[in-house]
């Protein structure tokens, strides 16, 4: 079980204001990294002042009222409290994935080929922080990887275990999101992305994962529905999203 870290236990400074107008039943939980480069602290005595100068950077240099994300985990296995439940976050990039989604923030980064360690202390510290955006902060099932809602490589390797549905506190395959993918006209949500990654990933489609269900979509998921035996309706629900993350 994850340690939970409090934001006087870390820290924090006080936000300049909190806004609770927020919508996390539409979104759920998205995966963030800390950078491009290895980040990731080797003593874990160290990951509160991390965390600190992650809040300075963002109150200071971005003008930001806080932290951006509403939790933070570190690779020994902690979670950091950040904006926490119930409170808009910074996070997204775009204004729908602030109202909608909450954020988690892996303390690593790195590139594909040098990346910090991704601990099984790590995967269990993301595990706590979605699961208590569930249960005490509303947020739907899905849970996405940051470049599923702004162009960016973030969370980087832990992209991979998103989509896998290893950082989900359920356990096996990535959860249904709670909506139904059909068009026209094109429906637009993160979740699309997270889906149209998997099926070019592990079905060998060519789809443009760009979180907008249209044609092209839609063409792919008849296809896949008739090679295994679904209803082809060219509608993402839970059968279909189940067998394309199974």
């Amino acid at each position: 079980m994850a340690t939970f870290v409090t934001r006087a236990q870390w820290g924090a400074r006080a936000p300049r204001e909190v806004s609770g107008t927020i919508t996390p039943e539409q979104g759920g939980v998205v995966v963030h990294h800390v950078d491009a480069v290895r980040v990731a602290e080797a003593d874990h005595t160290a990951c509160a002042a991390q965390v600190r100068a992650i809040q300075n950077f963002h109150m200071d240099s971005n003008g930001w009222s806080d932290i951006a994300y509403s939790h933070l985990a570190c690779v020994h296995g902690s979670l950091f409290e950040g904006r926490g439940e119930n409170v808009r976050t910074a996070a997204q990039g775009t204004t729908q994935g602030n109202d909608d989604w909450y954020a988690v923030c892996a303390l690593t980064g790195g590139t594909s080929g040098d990346y910090d360690v991704i601990t099984p202390a790590l995967i269990d510290a993301i595990r706590y922080g979605v699961n208590r955006l569930r249960v005490s902060g509303g947020a739907a099932p899905a849970i996405t990887g940051h470049r599923d809602h702004h162009s960016t490589g973030c969370p980087g390797n832990l992209y991979a275990h998103v989509v896998s549905g290893a950082v989900n506190p359920g356990g096996g395959p990535l959860p249904y999101p709670g909506v139904s993918f059909r068009q026209p006209p094109a429906f637009v949500h993160a979740s699309v992305a997270t889906w149209q990654y998997r099926m070019n990933s592990a079905h060998g489609y060519a789809l443009n994962v760009d979180g907008q269900y249209g044609q092209g979509s839609d063409a792919a998921c008849r296809s896949f529905q008739s090679r295994n035996g679904l209803t082809v309706d060219g509608v993402v629900g839970p059968a279909t999203w189940g067998a394309a993350f199974a």
